[in-house]
């Protein structure tokens, strides 16, 4: 079966480059008419970006996840975890899908490095979804990873590894 890392890496950085025009030119379109021209074609080009992830993410949420190629793409979006506007949202509507499954080990070490990235470089929006998922994915080893971070010396880092182990099953 193929993968989709690759192609989730290319979308996330079609949607960065074109998101980072708009915002470069949203400062000075008001200098000039052709100014505003450059930034209305950037806003065009950014909302006409469409790519085969976004049809993917839509049929997660319409079919959910018996499709064993849906099931690919969405651990390996979850693998790359990919941030571009919007990707947050998607990867919520993503994680419910996954909410439901029972999950293979491959899949669970998916979502432990997940959560343990987003511990060490930053939660994002999805990151409460990440954790509901905690009594699917703990061990004892990864629950000792993260009381280590709990206790450890950056404060951003304990505070998001404290929030995680707060849906630890007991």
């Amino acid at each position: 079966m193929t993968g989709f890392k690759a192609q989730i890496a290319r979308h996330r950085d079609a949607v960065n480059v074109a998101h980072a025009r708009v915002r470069a030119t949203v400062r000075t379109r008001d200098r000039s008419d052709a100014d505003r021209g450059a930034w209305m074609e950037a806003c065009r080009e950014f909302h006409a970006l469409r790519s085969e992830i976004e049809v993917y993410v839509e049929r997660v949420s319409g079919e959910g996840l018996a499709d064993p190629l849906l099931r690919r793409f969405v651990f390996d979006y979850l693998s790359v975890d990919p941030v571009y506007f919007r990707s947050g949202y998607q990867k919520e509507r993503l994680l419910k899908a996954v909410k439901r499954l029972e999950l293979t080990d491959e899949e669970a070490v998916v979502l432990r490095q997940t959560i343990l990235r987003r511990v060490r470089t930053g939660a994002l929006r999805e990151f409460r979804h990440l954790c509901r998922l905690m009594p699917q994915v703990q061990t004892d080893e990864f629950v000792a990873e993260l009381r280590a971070a709990a206790g450890g010396a950056d404060d951003e880092i304990r505070r998001r590894a404290a929030f995680a182990l707060t849906y630890v099953a007991s």
